[in-house]
């Protein structure tokens, strides 16, 4: 299960339980341009992406145990060249490819679902004896991904990796990014595209501001469901600038909170029976589920008590939402659906807020405060 997942379990609820509605966005492809334009393409990342140091054995949650890893075709002719011991055992640890399937080669898991070249101490053995430069391209990857737009690239750290949710955690402020140019990262695009794409960003940079301001969560919830609207609203008119309707009526939805809506125990417990549905990998994650959907009157009651306590670090949801916008919003490129994206943000940063209390009051008040790293690798994993 992933955040998508939980994104469509709220989709479903919300259709039921708060009759608003999502937009349906046509495709920006009809805006498309036959002249192509080439430029020296950028990389932008995170201020603390360049932190990141795997912990090795030290994480909790480790990439390499419950994970099919596959392996990329370069790394596996590799691999077919390594002598001694070491090779035989490397190519005996590794699937082959299923034309029929589909199915990519991969690592063999145990019966423990380790890799195999993990060794006892939790660290990799082919990083150990042929160098990091010799990892599956996957392994080398995680937990950083890739956004490719017509003249750049945008690079992230995942919220699956417990090293990576710490420093993006750990951030305080507006967001900060590092731009630089670089050669052979730029797609040949059209003028439209560069455009349409440079919309989104001033949309996404509007939601990072609006989601640092110093205001209560569930009044930054509601501001950014009411801008992602007007957003798509915007965009839609931006694609197919046909006349408004200066007749049309205020719906419920223009004036609707978001947070009144989702924080209802009805709306909470089909979200929570939905997620429960879904094929679960780890037993953690049902166990969290369960336990909050059996405390959830409590949880909305005690909801306010622990976001007084958590005042200090509230700047860790704020952290949640601008990694979510960063991450998922410009996938409107895709689909035309912005306001989804900031749904999406919205929601998954209130079910780790949900569950957030739940460990709160299950572990007592004097738990540690913090947004839960263990429970948002969890989420992420699942």
């Amino acid at each position: 299960m992933c955040f998508h997942c939980i994104y469509a379990a709220y989709l479903s609820v919300k259709s039921c339980h708060f009759g608003l509605s999502f937009s349906t966005a046509p495709v920006s492809a009809i805006m498309r341009q036959t002249r192509e334009v080439i430029r020296m393409g950028y990389i932008r990342r995170p201020a603390y992406y360049k932190a990141f140091r795997c912990i090795g054995s030290d994480c909790t949650e480790n990439c390499c145990i419950g994970w099919e890893i596959d392996v990329d075709e370069d790394s596996l002719a590799y691999y077919e060249t390594v002598p001694g011991d070491f090779g035989e055992r490397l190519r005996a640890s590794i699937a082959p490819a299923d034309a029929q399937t589909g199915e990519p080669a991969h690592f063999r898991l145990d019966a423990e679902e380790r890799c195999p070249l993990l060794n006892d101490c939790n660290l990799c053995e082919v990083l150990l004896t042929l160098g990091e430069d010799k990892m599956a391209q996957i392994c080398t990857d995680h937990p950083r991904y890739y956004e490719w737009f017509s003249d750049g690239r945008e690079d992230g750290l995942g919220l699956c990796c417990e090293a990576a949710a710490e420093l993006i955690l750990a951030q305080t402020g507006a967001p900060a990014f590092d731009v630089t140019e670089a050669d052979g990262v730029s797609e040949t695009g059209t003028e439209a595209e560069t455009e349409l794409e440079n919309v989104l960003f001033s949309m996404r940079d509007a939601l990072f501001r609006l989601a640092c301001e110093d205001a209560p969560f569930d009044d930054k919830a509601d501001r950014l469901y009411r801008t992602a609207k007007a957003q798509q609203e915007q965009y839609d008119d931006l694609l197919f600038p046909f006349p408004e309707d200066e007749d049309a009526d205020e719906t419920d939805e223009d004036t609707a909170s978001w947070s009144q809506a989702f924080w209802r125990e009805s709306t909470l417990t089909s979200l929570l029976e939905l997620l429960l549905g879904f094929e679960i990998n780890k037993d953690d994650w049902r166990t969290l589920l369960t336990g909050a959907k059996a405390r959830l009157p409590e949880i909305i009651a005690r909801r306010n008590d622990f976001l007084q306590a958590y005042q200090g670090k509230r700047h860790e949801y704020d952290n949640l939402l601008t990694y979510f916008l960063y991450r998922h919003f410009m996938k409107a490129l895709g689909d035309d659906a912005v306001q989804d994206k900031v749904q999406l943000a919205l929601v998954s940063t209130a079910v780790i807020q949900l569950l957030d209390v739940y460990e709160w009051l299950a572990k007592g008040r004097g738990h540690a405060l913090g947004a839960d790293l263990h429970l948002q690798g969890v989420l992420a994993r699942d």
